[in-house]
């Protein structure tokens, strides 16, 4: 009996001690498991203050476009609290033509492409709309796929204004260039010229054209007079783009008279076989503007190279 009671009372005293160890090692466990969740609380404070932090617009959003996160910045910019956004879809925040244009983009996003660069209109509480440029990372699990989207967003609505007055400059600008380089003068009556100076190339020649027609018919033109004396180079397409020129403002019932060739340009279309056709040549912008008054005064519609010769 005594032999067995001391078994019993070693066996007792051994698992005593084995529950005694399990338990400081649970307790172990626990403090270890309270400094990673201490810590982990902490790391996720200092996230959300860094995000919370950002002037970017900062969010998260399932593939359907339901939002699971949104900084205070996105909620200021859309004046909404995280109530009323997460849980929600973002589309209705964006117009119909802009959300179209975002489902193809975002339908190219993919393993092998998880960053997306987007720029699209958004409607602002107060009836404004505003352009924002996102940066969407789709983070890739482990069956490839994507759980949901995060997107930094910054407000280009500035630079967009900026972007559009340069393109409204340069327009008028190029239209001032071209205005310019194709002057077109109503000297009398149904009487205009065009002085050009410089290099005449295909583009000037067809700008050239187009003010001259629009010339005729306002101001009811019956002589146009095109002076070439300032051209640097005269040749075949030249020549063509002149003869062209003639034929359109004849078919409004005006005459064209090509002033200002020079000897060396006339020896030029000569020995490059060029002729002018039915084109009237005079030699400077007077002689060019007196016909066409004489023309005018006379009030005939004789052939042109009648009144030239007289």
């Amino acid at each position: 009996m005594n032999e067995s009671h001391m078994n019993g009372s070693a066996a007792a005293g051994a698992e005593l001690e084995m529950l005694r160890r399990r338990n400081a090692e649970l307790e172990g466990e626990l403090v270890e498991r309270r400094r990673v969740e201490t810590a982990l609380r902490a790391s996720e404070a200092r996230f959300r203050a860094i995000v919370e932090g950002q002037t970017e617009l900062i969010c998260r959003f399932r593939p359907d476009g339901t939002l699971t996160f949104v900084n205070e910045v996105y909620c200021r910019f859309f004046d909404k609290t995280p109530e009323e956004l997460v849980g929600h879809r973002f589309t209705p925040l964006i117009p119909e033509e802009d959300q179209r244009l975002l489902e193809k983009q975002f339908a190219t996003v993919g393993p092998e492409n998880p960053i997306l660069h987007t720029e699209h209109r958004v409607l602002c509480p107060d009836g404004s709309v505003r352009w924002l440029r996102w940066t969407n990372r789709a983070p890739v699990g482990d069956e490839g796929l994507h759980a949901e989207f995060q997107s930094i967003g910054v407000d280009v609505t500035e630079r967009r204004r900026a972007e559009d007055e340069v393109r409204r400059l340069n327009r008028e600008l190029e239209q001032l260039v071209r205005e310019l380089s194709t002057p077109l003068m109503p000297v009398a009556d149904q009487v205009i010229a065009m002085p050009l100076v410089g290099f005449l190339d295909a583009a000037r020649a067809a700008a050239a054209l187009e003010t001259l027609l629009q010339g005729v018919t306002t101001y009811n033109a019956r002589t146009v007079v095109v002076d070439i004396t300032g051209v640097g180079v005269f040749d075949a397409p030249v020549a063509d783009a002149m003869i062209r020129l003639a034929k359109a403002v004849k078919l409004l019932g005006a005459q064209a008279v090509l002033t200002g060739i020079q000897p060396r340009i006339a020896q030029s279309l000569i020995e490059q076989g060029v002729g002018l056709g039915d084109l009237v040549t005079l030699q400077t912008l007077k002689e060019g503007i007196a016909f066409a008054l004489r023309r005018e005064h006379r009030g005939s519609r004789a052939p042109a190279r009648e009144w030239a010769a007289r």
